[in-house]
């Protein structure tokens, strides 16, 4: 009787024995199970001329059933005993352009943010402040990195970064910091050059 639901409205708690005799079912141990398959619809009887054997499962059955419905949603194939429960349903489709634009700009984060829009959405504006934040502290950085760079590279010609910057201004070169620390790392005679032109120009301007 407890398979009534599962067979459908159509099967009668009387048919059961016609339908299930002959075969060993067993809830605890692994000799023999009972494998069942639910569909949306509803099921005609067995027709009497097919007999049912010894360890035929439900889904055989069920492909020899007739339906009055054949457009179904869902199709769960339910094992009684130790095996599991297998579930197809259809896909579903986004909500709109919107869930889907947010799921692509998502990907590659972690958890369900990569493929859950309620999740997605949370997690795709925050790193949208992050970004907006660190897009800022980017140019910090590397103006830290080219200050220390350049500091490095004056107080090996006697100078300091400070000295070495007041007297850049008086003598009218116009070069950067980014230019200055990569002619101290990467070119130290040419930097050893700007030093020189820079203390003469200076000290001709005072």
């Amino acid at each position: 009787r407890r398979l009534v639901p599962v067979l459908g409205r159509a099967a009668k708690a009387d048919t059961l024995p016609r339908l299930f005799s002959g075969l060993n079912i067993t809830m605890r141990n692994n000799t023999s199970n009972l494998t069942a398959a639910r569909s949306i619809g509803s099921m005609a009887s067995l027709p009497s001329a097919a007999p049912i054997r010894s360890g035929t499962t439900m889904n055989s059955l069920m492909t020899r059933s007739v339906f009055a419905n054949t457009n179904f949603a869902t199709n769960d194939s339910i094992t009684l005993g130790t095996s599991s429960v297998t579930s197809q349903h259809q896909a579903r489709g986004f909500a709109s352009k919107k869930h889907k634009r947010v799921i692509k700009l998502s990907k590659g984060f972690r958890g369900r943010a990569n493929r859950c829009f309620r999740v997605a959405i949370r997690r795709l504006e925050k790193s949208w402040q992050y970004a907006y934040r660190d897009r800022k502290v980017k140019k910090r950085e590397f103006r830290k990195l080219w200050i220390q760079r350049l500091n490095a590279g004056v107080r090996q010609q006697g100078l300091s970064y400070s000295r070495f910057i007041q007297m850049e201004g008086k003598s009218g070169v116009k070069l950067d910091r980014k230019i200055l620390s990569g002619l101290a790392m990467y070119e130290p005679f040419s930097f050893k050059a700007v030093v020189d032109v820079v203390k003469k120009m200076s000290a001709e301007g005072n």
